[in-house]
């Protein structure tokens, strides 16, 4: 079988209730493993830089038999969806995905921009979609925990309706959605925005994780992260030698990304352009493909 990535220019996933009190109380601590009391909600001890509870495994290593069971089938690798589910339909019927034999999975950002958040996250439960958080999830999380930016309230909270959409259980589902995903089979990882060269992905910072779009040169004259491009820096994709063929979604300002070792996926739907998939044969036997639709219409202005 041949692995992802493996020649030159070869392009190549759980449910935590909503409280059972009002939803605007306060956090309080409670164990996943016991039952929490009426009111109350829970959170794990391990908390990232925004306040969000972690996922109690952030990497998850698949295998074979995992991901695609039966014979014959593929992974469909979908972008940034941004609440666009009408889009995700019409590419999963473009792409002739098939429930039980193929499997579905997304690169994070399931939500905000588009009009149908909670519908996507509804979506992606039923298919047993494989999933890695993505900032517009965190943001999702942030605002229901109140912490960090929401710590005081979610009047600045663009999409609180969406909470109101959102049961304990979608919300336990998405705290619960790895950091990374990892097929070792295809020498295949996915990430929500990207890698930091030369460090382990255990040793990669939930920041970068879900936010970088560029590295540059340190004093040191290592990598370093960055969320914005500048004079000195790199789309971290082209500095990334590998031997894992990446695939990541979040920086719709470059669009489609295709380099030897990275598959950029953030397309801008949300922005009336397209959704686009990775189809990946699961014993790669077969080259992979592209496929996309295009928007409906313009669900979000980009900014400039």
């Amino acid at each position: 079988a041949q692995a992802v990535g493996a020649r030159s220019g070869v392009l190549p996933r759980l449910r935590p209730a909503r409280p059972m009190g009002h939803r605007y109380g306060m956090p309080v601590c409670c164990d996943f493993g016991g039952a929490c009391l009426a009111g109350l909600r829970w959170v794990t001890t391990a908390r990232s830089h925004t306040g969000t509870p972690l996922p109690r495994r952030p990497h998850q290593r698949l295998a074979r038999a995992d991901v695609c069971p039966s014979p014959g089938g593929r992974l469909v690798i979908v972008g940034d969806v941004h609440g666009c589910a009408l889009e995700l339909r019409c590419l999963l019927d473009k792409a002739g995905f098939r429930p039980g034999v193929d499997a579905l999975v997304l690169v994070g950002d399931l939500v905000n921009k588009g009009p149908a958040s909670a519908e996507v996250i509804r979506l992606a439960q039923d298919l047993k979609a494989f999933c890695v958080r993505g900032n517009h999830d965190d943001q999702v999380l942030e605002a229901w925990h109140r912490v960090g930016r929401y710590a005081g309230g979610i009047d600045q909270y663009a999409n609180r309706c969406l909470l109101d959409e959102l049961s304990s259980s979608d919300i336990r589902w998405l705290q619960e959605l790895p950091l990374s995903l990892s097929f070792p089979w295809l020498r295949l990882a996915v990430v929500h925005a990207g890698l930091v060269p030369g460090l382990p992905l255990e040793a990669q910072s939930f920041k970068d994780l879900a936010w970088i779009r560029d590295v540059y040169r340190n004093d040191r004259g290592g990598w370093q992260g960055s969320q914005k491009p500048s004079k000195v820096s790199q789309a971290w994709a082209c500095a990334w030698q590998g031997p894992e063929h990446i695939v990541f979604g979040h920086d719709a300002r470059r669009k489609l990304q295709r380099h030897e070792f990275a598959t950029g996926l953030d397309t801008g739907c949300c922005y009336g352009f397209q959704l686009s998939a990775l189809v990946v044969d699961a014993d790669g036997e077969k080259e992979p493909s592209i496929c996309q639709v295009q928007a409906a219409r313009v669900y979000t202005k980009p900014a400039d």
